[in-house]
């Protein structure tokens, strides 16, 4: 038997390691992974972010079902280049999606794709399992080492490569020390220390997390730390620091007291000098912390600020209000009435009316009682005699005391003295998804639903609210309802909302809306009933590769039925379209192109001079040039109206050169016949 390649190298797999070792290609089981991340991936330029295909997911790991599809993101999310499509993207992909698998697979076939970025995408991904890998996998690839060299301008540093900046929160979250651990691993921190960064990683931060991170990181230090662990808490680390001999300021103590870590402040008190300022009261007054307000008094001088008090009744801490009362020092105005009223703190208003001088503004009171939603509050004291006036009461936008059960009493009240209703409540009562209010001002009040209400109800998903203005509300259904259910993926809803209204068909945005927010199944509903116009929304973005599955889902619906010519002159003009991935547009125009142009082929003679190629192009997979030498000789024999330039611009596009040729001669004879007669 001959002696082949086969049996000589592959047979022998110590051999064939050798050899394989110096060449890159892709595993078999892999492929799928790579197609998708250059056929479904669109690297946009402004701004700088990668953009998937809704099928990118399911195409790149079709196993992977606890992997939702990515969104767009900034290249630096992956770790990849800032300005140019990285080759890294599948094996960064793949730890992003947690597959272990893929990772190993990808790696054993492409080592060219191995950097340290991907051990801090694995860990700023959370995937600690692949990030352990990674790293003992550096033995043997030590690639996992380096970092990939960019220009010094590339922005990109600050987000993964940058551990402080984009690993450092993540791993010190866990509820663990692992990523710490690993972390620690990875090597020491790049250049361009971002103290802010460190500083936000560490408010997230553990305190187990921490007080490793202190102890493995050399560079885990920034003049703030101490403030910042003493505002959460953390009395071992700031011992610890304070041992060290860390800096820190007033802040300490400031943030200590107003968190109510009374531990710490003593600790400060006690050991340090830098002491605090006035906002130390203040915080431990504001939210009610009395130890820690009890010892400041009785150990430090700074007091707090003028009217202090007032904080602490709007707070409701009447522990604290009846101290800093007994004290008698502490002075507050009308607003401490006031302030408690309108947060509803009724033992604070009864404490200071019964106790304090100061009383409150008579004909304001209860305004601000009914402002903060409290129906109680207004009562007691309406009860004591304090007038109700109705022109003091002013609600903001998106006010969160529509929320309370108690605005049905509130408006009832208003309306019995006088107030007339105001469309503003519905509309209020439907961001709150308050369904008792919306039904009691819509069965007492004569004013037509506010065209927004349904709006509003729907994009906060008050769907109790939505099926009873459905049922008891005449007024027109606003175009924005529709796209709000839309945009939210509600497609029964849009199709109840239809059938009610069918002239909102005539909104030509809402099949764009879809299309740019990727909405399938929106799409689907919206080109099944005749919306938008599928041609002007494939044009669009056809030959992008973020839109394969809506271009795929346009293209029936720019077809005409039965006229096929337009549609291959349609088609034809689509893979025209400059600034476009030409293989992507390939990919979803090639197999309508072939299936129209067969059907116009049936009533298309071509010139025998040109029907040989064109159909041995046919044959080979051209159905470009295929399809342009059928519309050619067509317009060429049977249309005399045609002018010969637009024929010569058409036959331009045939890639084939012998085709191109032969399509040149025909016209030439077109020219020559038409310059006889």
């Amino acid at each position: 038997m001959a002696t082949t390649f086969a049996s000589t190298i592959l047979a022998q797999p110590t051999i064939a390691t050798m050899v394989f070792a110096f060449q890159f290609g892709v595993y078999n089981d892999v492929r799928p992974a790579f197609r998708a991340c250059n056929e479904l991936v669109e690297l946009s330029a402004m701004p700088a972010q990668y953009e998937f295909d809704v099928s990118f997911a399911k195409a790149f790991a079709p196993n992977n079902t606890a992997w939702d599809a990515p969104w767009p993101c900034c290249s630096p999310t992956y770790g990849l280049h800032y300005r140019q499509r990285d080759d890294r993207l599948p094996l960064h992909m793949a730890i992003a999606a947690g597959s272990m698998r893929l990772t190993k697979r990808m790696l054993g076939c492409r080592p060219d794709l191995a950097s340290n970025d991907a051990i801090l995408v694995a860990l700023y991904k959370n995937r600690l399992e692949i990030a352990e890998w990674l790293l003992d996998h550096r033995a043997m690839e030590p690639a996992l080492y380096e970092r990939i060299d960019l220009d010094e301008h590339d922005d990109r540093v600050r987000l993964v490569y940058n551990a402080l900046d984009g690993v450092l929160p993540v791993v010190l979250a866990r509820d663990d020390t692992r990523g710490v651990e690993l972390l620690q691993r990875f090597g020491p921190c790049p250049n361009g220390m971002d103290h802010g960064a460190l500083r936000r990683a560490a408010f997230s931060a553990t305190l187990e997390n921490l007080t490793l991170a202190l102890n493995v990181f050399p560079w885990f230090n920034d003049p703030h730390l101490m403030d910042d662990f003493a505002s959460r808490g953390f009395l071992s680390l700031v011992r610890s620091l304070h041992e060290r001999h860390f800096e820190c300021s007033t802040y300490a103590m400031d943030r200590a007291a107003a968190g109510g870590h009374l531990e710490v402040v003593k600790f400060l008190h006690f050991n340090r000098t830098e002491g605090c300022t006035t906002s130390a009261l203040n915080g431990a007054i504001s939210h009610g912390h009395l130890d820690v307000v009890r010892f400041l008094l009785e150990h430090r001088t700074e007091g707090a600020s003028p009217n202090i008090l007032e904080s602490a009744a709007a707070g409701g801490h009447l522990d604290v209000v009846q101290y800093l009362d007994s004290l008698g020092t502490f002075a507050c105005t009308e607003l401490a009435v006031e302030d408690a009223a309108r947060a509803g703190h009724l033992e604070v208003v009864k404490f200071l009316l019964a106790n304090r001088h100061e009383g409150c503004g008579r004909d304001r009171v209860v305004a601000e009682a009914l402002e903060g939603g409290s129906l109680h509050m207004a009562e007691y004291l309406m009860s004591l005699g304090y007038p109700l006036v109705t022109s003091d009461i002013h609600w903001g936008e998106a006010c969160d005391v529509f929320r309370k059960p108690e605005m049905v009493g509130v408006l009832r009240l208003l309306v019995a003295h006088g107030e007339p209703w105001d469309e503003f409540w519905l509309l209020e009562a439907c961001d709150s998804n308050n369904v008792a209010l919306v039904k009691f001002i819509h069965a007492n009040s004569d004013a037509i639903c506010h065209p927004e209400a349904l709006a509003r109800a729907i994009e906060n998903m008050a769907w109790a609210i939505v099926d009873y203005l459905l049922a008891h509300c005449t007024a027109d259904i606003a175009v924005e309802s529709l796209q709000a259910a839309l945009r939210g993926g509600h497609v029964d809803l849009a199709v109840r909302l239809v059938e009610r209204q069918p002239e909102l068909r005539r909104n030509g945005c809402l099949l764009l809306d879809a299309l740019k927010g990727q909405h399938v199944e929106v799409m689907r509903y919206l080109l099944a009933a005749g919306f938008g116009y599928p041609p002007e929304c494939l044009v669009d973005v056809v030959g992008r590769r973020n839109y394969v599955t809506a271009s795929k889902l346009l293209l029936p619906y720019c077809m005409h039925a039965t006229d096929h010519l337009p549609n291959v002159l349609f088609l034809l003009s689509v893979i025209a379209l400059p600034d476009r991935h030409r293989k992507t547009t390939l990919q979803v125009i090639a197999p309508e192109l072939t299936y129209q142009g067969k059907m116009l082929s049936l009533s298309v003679q071509l010139a025998p001079s040109v029907a040989v190629r064109a159909t041995t192009l046919f044959e080979a997979g051209e159905v470009v040039d295929w399809a342009l030498a059928l519309v050619i000789g067509h317009r060429w024999a049977t249309d005399v109206t045609v002018c010969i330039e637009d024929l010569s611009k058409w036959t331009a596009m045939v890639g084939d050169t012998e085709l191109q040729s032969q399509l040149t001669r025909l016209l030439a004879s077109k020219r020559k016949l038409s310059g006889e007669a």
